[in-house]
């Protein structure tokens, strides 16, 4: 049997094919059919939110017990105290969070209410100082030398040291151990006076002096 041919238009368009038309629209009824109701996908993504929230909700619960415990143990260990801080999040905005700190310590001091630019300076020391490694015991004379070795030693790590180069110098081999000791040993204001000798009272002028200072220092060398 001969096969039949769509017939030709008299307009010379393409002439279409009804079988490829009727079978599109099969499918698609096909589909139609398969799909689930519009109320059901709703319902689906109610309870997907619903299930989000109640993570959250437990989340944000055991995070309330813990803060709860804190408050009701004075804070912690060590005597250390929650504040509620105020977060620059952005231009516009602002977060609160809790923050623990012992009380004379340079956290409690700067960060407790007003997180002003020596709070800022502070917090930038102690983080390179840390990415460098002066914690370390055995790299406590890298910043001294004007070249140590860099065999081993991670480039993170050696950026820092570069930026940290004459911190010692510039300020002097006293204001700088203070610092230490007040932005990234933690140590309270009481406790470096008795280190060297003298009082808490005259201590807390002496370290706000000592941040101003590092504050110079990162201005001048670009640091921050």
């Amino acid at each position: 049997m001969k096969e039949r041919q769509p017939a030709k238009r008299i307009d010379g368009a393409r002439a279409i094919s009804l079988v490829d038309v009727r079978s599109r629209r099969a499918l698609m009824r096909q589909a139609a059919k398969m799909a689930p109701p519009i109320e059901d996908t709703r319902v689906a993504d109610a309870w997907a939110r619903q299930d989000r929230r109640d993570i959250a909700r437990k989340r944000d619960e055991a995070e309330e017990k813990r803060t709860r415990r804190l408050k009701s143990d004075g804070g912690g260990k060590e005597g250390t105290r929650l504040s509620a801080v105020s977060i620059k999040i952005s231009a516009e905005r602002r977060d609160r969070m809790a923050m623990r700190s012992r009380p004379g310590t340079f956290e409690w001091r700067y960060g407790r209410n007003k997180q002003d630019a020596l709070f800022h300076v502070g917090s930038c020391l102690a983080r390179l100082w840390e990415k460098a490694g002066m914690t370390v015991s055995s790299s406590s004379d890298l910043l001294k030398a004007p070249g140590g070795s860099s065999v081993d030693i991670p480039e993170s790590r050696l950026i820092a040291i570069d930026e940290l180069k004459g911190f010692r110098d510039e300020l002097g081999v006293k204001p700088s151990e203070r610092l230490i000791d007040y932005c990234v040993s933690g140590l309270t204001t009481a406790e470096i006076a008795v280190k060297h000798g003298t009082k808490e009272r005259d201590m807390a002028p002496v370290l706000h002096q000592d941040l101003r200072d590092c504050a110079g220092f990162f201005l001048r060398h670009g640091l921050g």
